[in-house]
C-alpha cells in the first residue's frame, strides 16, 4: 500500500512538472521616459494602445502604475494559425517625472480544428510572448512621450 502511494504522489510531481515546464516566460520590453504627470502617461498609453490596434481594457491603475488591454483577436482558417494578443504595459517611478516602462505582449493560439473560425469554439492555448509587437508597442510610446 505504501508503495502505491508514492508511486501516485510520484506520477503527480511529474504531471504537475510537464505542466510547468509548458508555460512559456513572460517577455517584458524595459526602456526609461518621460512625463510630465500620470495623468499624461495614462492618455499616451491608452493612445498607444489604440493606434496599435488593441482594445480598450483596464485604464491605467494609478497605484500600481500598470495597464492592460483587451485582446486583439485575428483568427484564421486552419489549426494553429489564429491567435489572438493583449498587451500588458506596467511603470516605475524613479524621480522627477522619470519612469522606467515595461511593455509586453502576451499571445495565445487557437488550437480548434474543426472551427478555427468560430470564436465560440475557439481552444487558446499559451504561446510565446510577441517580443516585435512589444518593440514596436514600446517605441510607439516613447515617440508620443517625447513629443509631450
Amino acid at each position: 500500500m505504501n508503495r502505491i502511494v508514492h508511486a501516485c504522489c510520484l506520477l503527480v510531481l511529474l504531471l504537475a512538472g510537464s505542466c510547468a515546464s509548458t508555460k512559456h516566460p513572460e517577455q517584458w520590453q524595459p526602456a526609461d521616459v518621460r512625463s510630465s504627470s500620470e495623468r499624461i502617461l495614462s492618455e499616451v498609453t491608452r493612445l498607444t494602445l489604440d493606434k496599435n490596434n488593441f482594445p480598450g481594457g483596464t485604464g491605467l491603475d494609478p497605484t500600481t502604475l500598470s495597464m492592460v488591454s483587451g485582446w486583439n483577436i485575428s483568427l484564421a482558417p486552419f489549426r494553429g494559425k489564429g491567435f489572438r494578443e493583449r498587451c500588458h504595459i506596467r511603470f516605475q517611478r524613479l524621480k522627477d517625472g522619470n519612469y522606467t516602462v515595461e511593455v509586453r505582449v502576451e499571445r495565445q493560439r487557437n488550437d480548434d480544428i474543426l472551427r478555427p473560425l468560430d470564436l465560440t469554439y475557439a481552444q487558446w492555448e499559451e504561446d510565446p510572448d510577441n517580443i516585435e509587437r512589444s518593440r514596436v508597442v514600446l517605441q510607439y510610446l516613447r515617440s508620443l512621450l517625447a513629443q509631450q
